[in-house]
């Protein structure tokens, strides 16, 4: 079956947390896992096989729904909703995967700190999602989510991989022997904090540390530097640019790609910076694979400043760590976009059934 997207706005129609009844013979059923990836504006929704293939989705808005409790309900109604009709009726919902922002304490199933979601801070998630159904159940850090469904689609099995998401902060999500990978203190992976800075020189992160890579290369950092590198220019098409309310990377990448040469300069910087970081990192875990995601990679495979980006980042790693690291270490561009932390979510649900 092919990928399909539904939009089904929350509504006491759908409220409720009653298994659907099924037409077709549980032993005669394929297996599905509903994945749900919160974010602070939206929580996704997935019902994902066991191949990684979405069969239905949704997308919900969290400020409307705000508790755990409430996503819970809505993101079942969504399920029972799909896998009680004709089309949906040789599935079985199997299990269910939910992917979280902020520092998962793994053991507990529980957010220790939280952006934006004070209602979820504290609570035992896997025990809620229990009381909301009584299904197989795992809780994992959305960065983690993403990063294992990419491991998953280039079928890396043992292998390690880190999924890096650049924008406004900068994350990145492990999976390490095969399975996500969040640490004894659930911080693992922020690479946005490395430091690459040192001394008085050394920018203030958004933390209140100094000199971390979130400071360079956010989308803040980036705009930052170009405002920077415009006051002693006489480039006037960079100076209108500037002049607007808000610049953003796209405005860059978009400038860039017509041949500005500062533009470039900015990215080309940016690149250094990322590449510095990740040679940090692979130094310590040497994973097999590193991949580029989120909304700052200046056009990705799609763009020539993309390539060349990436390109910046593959060299500065070679030229900063041992020849055995940099020279094996593949960096590619992430792949599955905005999905793929509600595929991950599901995927892990699936590994943990059956194992």
């Amino acid at each position: 079956m092919l990928p399909v997207r539904f939009l089904i706005q929350p509504s006491t129609a759908f409220m409720t947390s009653d298994p659907p009844i099924y037409s077709t013979p549980p032993n005669a059923r394929e297996n599905l896992f509903l994945g749900i990836d919160v974010g602070g504006t939206n929580v996704k929704l997935g019902l994902v096989d066991a191949s990684g293939v979405v069969h239905a989705k949704d997308a919900l808005s969290t400020p409307e729904l705000v508790t755990p409790e409430r996503v819970f309900t809505a993101a079942l109604a969504f399920a029972d909703h799909k896998l009680s009709s004709a089309e949906y009726g040789k599935f079985n919902l199997a299990g269910i995967g939910l992917a979280v922002p902020g520092v998962l304490d793994s053991q507990e199933a529980v957010l220790r700190e939280v952006v934006n979601l004070p209602e979820w801070k504290g609570k035992p998630l896997r025990d809620v999602l229990r009381q909301a159904r009584d299904l197989p159940n795992v809780v994992v850090n959305d960065a983690n989510s993403a990063a294992y469904a990419e491991h998953s689609l280039r079928s890396l099995g043992n292998k390690s991989l880190a999924l890096i998401t650049l924008g406004t902060g900068i994350g990145c999500g492990l999976v390490m022997n095969g399975s996500p990978y969040g640490g004894d203190h659930g911080c693992a992976g922020e690479l946005g904090h490395i430091a690459i800075r040192f001394g008085s020189e050394a920018l203030p992160c958004t933390c209140g540390k100094m000199g971390h890579l979130e400071a360079y290369a956010g989308s803040k950092g980036v705009v930052t530097r170009l405002h920077s590198l415009a006051r002693t220019s006489n480039n006037s098409e960079i100076k209108s640019l500037l002049a607007k309310d808000s610049v953003t990377p796209r405005d860059i990448s978009t400038r860039a790609s017509s041949g500005c040469e500062l533009c470039n300069t900015v990215i080309d910087q940016t690149a250094e910076y990322l590449g510095q970081a990740i040679g940090q990192m692979a130094q310590v875990i040497d994973p097999a694979v590193v991949l580029l995601g989120g909304a700052m990679t200046f056009g990705g495979s799609q763009s020539k400043v993309g390539e060349r980006f990436l390109a910046t980042v593959r060299n500065t790693i070679i030229t900063t760590t041992l020849e055995e690291v940099g020279s094996h270490l593949k960096v590619e561009f992430a792949s599955l976009g905005n999905d793929a932390g509600v595929i991950g979510a599901a995927m892990v649900a699936q590994q943990v059934i059956a194992s």
